[in-house]
This record gives C-alpha cells, structure tokens and sequence, in this order.
C-alpha cells in the first residue's frame, strides 16, 4: 500500500510520525512524507494525493490541516481525521467539550487576565494559564496569588485558567490507538520528581483507565491520541487531550501503530 504522511517540519527529530513511517516502509509499504511548508499547491490540482491509501496527519498548522480537509474531500481516509484535531487544538473548546461530558478536571476558568485576577477567590491559587493554541507544554505559566496574575502580560485576549495541583512529580499519560490504551507515568514539567525518574514507565491497565482513555478518544473523534492525567486520591483528573502524540514508553509502539494504520486502510474506513 502506499501512504502518505503530512508532518510538520517541527515534528521530523521526534520519535513520531518517523518510528511509524519505518515502521511501515519495513513491511515493504511505500510511504511519501509531505511538509505542507514546502510544497506549494494549485487547488483544482489533486494529484499530489493520487495512490494514497491513507494520509496520516502529525501537526497543527493550518497548512497541514488544509491538506488533510482536501483529501477527505476526496474521499481519502486520514488519521487523524482534520474536524478531531481541530476539536483539541483550540483549549478552550477542548475544555467545554470535557467539561459538557462529565470529565473530571481540573477546577478551570476562561477570560481576560484582569478580569479573572479580580474575580477569582484567593482560595483556588495556584493556578496555570495556558494560551487557547499552545501545544507541546509552551507558553504555560504558574501564578500562586491574585497580585503576581494581575502583574502578568498576556498577549492573547483571554487565557484558559486551571487550578494547580501539586503532586509526587509525575503524570499519567493514557496513549490511544482506536481502542487500545496503555497508560504510563511519567515526570511532570513543573513538579519534579523527587526520585531518580524510576517510577517512570508502563503501569497496570485499569478497567477504569481504559474506559477513560477511551471516552476521551470518542468525544474528540481521535483516534491516535494521548490524555494528560493528574493521579489524585479520588482518580485521576484530565488536564488536557493531544493528538498523535509520540507515545513514549509505550512497548513497540512503531509496530503497533503500524498495525493499525494498516488495518484501517483495508477497511476503507
């Protein structure tokens, strides 16, 4: 089969979509990399999609979301598809979404940084911002009082605000692909570990695990996808949805993902 995958440049040194592609080309499939920052288009010209049996999509940019909106026009199958990376890329309709269907997060909050300076009571401090388009942990910000959030400059209108939650240095991560999911710890970007990172790695799939990796995978319509969890006393707590993520510590990751692309392709849908 032959199958194309439109990446980011940003995206090529990391372990995805590159472990994929090898993945795939191991199995004697061919596979085409298109960087929609290099390329230029005439849009009544399909030809660049011709042959492909899937185009799988790693990035947000609005040229590769183009791209993966024209070829489902045409009725070629992609993955992710271009409405479920939109659904997580903006925040804040990602944390309405999670919100609307009962998912445990975060207390959070949407507005203008002085306003929300104002009006948010001094007993949810800390709290994180986060720009609405930020991804790969950029641009978040820890703020502990009212004063130090009414000195910030935020460049954006508004910001998305959670509630900060301190915990043992590590998160979980729920990995996705279709229905499978394997969860697994690893050391948070803000709280670090106060160990040697040796609680990292693959942890026990949980009935419940499984069926929360697994909702927030149908909400969005993802089907490569990663869930970044809080472990708390009473369960975990969802902070955010990512699309086609890297998968680290996931056992042969490169292989399973491979397989699933594979099999979606036969089935032509």
């Amino acid at each position: 089969m032959h199958f194309g995958v439109v990446v980011e440049n940003r995206y090529l040194a990391q372990s995805q979509p590159s472990g994929l592609v090898s993945a795939l080309t191991e199995r004697g499939h061919q596979v085409t990399l298109i960087d929609p920052q290099k390329t230029t288009y005439s849009l009544t010209d399909d030809r660049w999609m011709e042959g492909f049996d899937l185009i799988a999509g790693r990035g947000r940019s609005y040229g590769l979301m183009c791209l993966l909106e024209w070829a489902e026009y045409r009725g070629i199958i992609t993955i992710n598809r271009k409405s479920a990376i939109a659904a997580v890329y903006n925040k804040a309709d990602m944390a309405v979404t999670l919100a609307t269907a009962g998912i445990r997060t975060p207390q959070t909050f949407l507005g203008n940084v002085e306003c929300l300076a104002n009006e948010i009571e001094s007993s949810a401090y800390p709290l994180i911002l986060k720009p609405i388009f930020g991804d790969n942990s950029q641009g978040l910000l820890v703020v502990r009082a009212p004063e130090e959030l009414a000195r910030v400059t935020w460049q954006d209108p508004v910001a998305l605000v959670q509630s900060y939650i301190p915990t043992d240095g590590y998160d979980l991560k729920l990995y996705g692909a279709g229905d499978k999911i394997w969860p697994v710890r690893k050391p948070s970007p803000f709280n670090k570990p106060a160990d040697d990172g040796s609680k990292s790695g693959e942890v026990t799939l949980t009935p419940e695990l499984e069926e929360l990796g697994r909702q927030c995978g149908r909400i969005f319509g993802l089907e490569l996808y990663g869930v970044d969890c809080i472990e708390t006393p009473d369960g975990p707590l969802v902070i955010e949805i990512n699309d086609y993520p890297n998968y680290t510590g996931v056992p042969r990751a490169n292989e399973t993902l491979a397989d699933y692309v594979i099999n979606h392709a036969r089935r032509g849908a």
